[in-house]
């Protein structure tokens, strides 16, 4: 996975990140975001339920965010 991360357009860095989410069959990643120059947050989609997952690029932690069923 190669992700730009930069304060200015014309500053961008590019860093090769390589870890698995290890998701499972039927889960799929549906959007990715950069939430700060050390943090990626990663939305996934399995059949009608969707959660997150937050990479920490430094530590390479992953932190699971779902959302109660209400």
């Amino acid at each position: 996975m190669y992700i730009k991360i930069g304060k200015k357009q014309s500053n961008l860095e590019t860093k090769n990140i390589t870890y698995s989410l290890n998701l499972e069959s039927g889960h799929e990643i549906i959007d990715i975001d950069l939430i700060n120059d050390e943090k990626i947050l990663f939305t996934i989609k399995n059949n009608n339920k969707i959660y997150a997952v937050i990479y920490d690029i430094k530590s390479k932690n992953i932190t699971t965010i779902e959302k109660e069923n209400e």
